[in-house]
């Protein structure tokens, strides 16, 4: 198939958590004529950032054009741990914890199940659009988050379930912060970008990569399909890990989308 430059639109849109409603539950606020307790809140801020062209970043700018990527976004990085490969769309993600206790937190990243290759094979070569994993640099050490600050898997199996949100399938990944982050501080990247795979193309309408057509949603509109980012949180007092915090404050399997989901893992 005769390669073209093909542009597309897609949302890369995010939703953040302010408040965590569920934790507060942890908290107590009782006040007598003998005794006053005073309370802790939980409360963060999900940032995104990108690249300003001078090895610094800026505040994300939304609807990003998307091209297939040039180069590799595994090969070679610049000062700031980003990948040179042209056509690469930032999407540096942090969490502030901007409350006045330490708080475990996770995030969550949902990728259309139509350009990712989930349950069960989780095969990343055919995915059609890629996103990495957070880097951080260290006196000019490159290292990935994955695994070590960000914990996305348990056991053998990803940490991961399937959802629809406005009759699109998406493929949801999520990650627990390897450690309570403290007030005021913030945690290490959870992700840093996005690509369209090389092989894609868009050919009388339809859309192909790796030589085969790509089968869409029902309704897709590319200028409306996001790839959202969810962050929650809870109090660390009284946990011994992220999981736990998160189980006991928004109960098992949850999703914070509030949408039916399924293959959980």
């Amino acid at each position: 198939m005769k390669k073209k430059l093909t542009a597309i639109f897609l949302c890369v849109a995010l939703a953040a958590i302010a408040i965590v409603g569920a934790s507060l539950a942890y908290f107590t606020d009782t006040k007598s004529a003998t005794n006053t307790f005073t309370v802790g809140n939980v409360e963060i801020k999900l940032i995104e950032e990108e690249r300003d062209g001078n090895n610094g970043t800026k505040p994300f700018t939304p609807n990003k054009k998307l091209y297939p990527i040039v180069g590799s976004a595994q090969g070679e990085k610049d000062a700031l741990g980003m990948p040179t490969a042209k056509n690469y769309v930032d999407k540096m993600v942090t969490i502030k914890n901007t409350g006045s206790e330490k708080a475990y937190i996770r995030a969550y990243f949902a990728i259309p199940s139509a350009l990712d290759d989930g349950y069960e094979t989780f095969n990343a070569g055919m995915n059609v659009l890629h996103f990495n994993f957070g880097n951080k640099v260290v006196d000019g050490n490159i290292t990935s988050t994955e695994g070590v600050e960000w914990i996305w898997t348990h056991g053998n199996k990803w940490n991961y379930f399937e959802t629809t949100m406005d009759g699109i399938k998406y493929n949801v990944y999520f990650a627990d912060y390897y450690q309570p982050v403290d007030a005021n501080a913030t945690t290490e990247q959870f992700v840093q970008g996005v690509y369209l795979d090389k092989t894609f193309d868009i050919k009388d309408g339809k859309c192909y990569a790796f030589g085969t057509e790509v089968t869409l949603d029902d309704g897709w509109d590319w200028n409306s399909v996001s790839c959202p980012v969810f962050a929650i949180a809870c109090q660390a007092e009284g946990f011994d890990n992220a999981a736990a915090a998160m189980e006991a404050a928004f109960g098992a399997n949850y999703n914070p989308w509030g949408t039916p989901a399924s293959n959980w893992q």
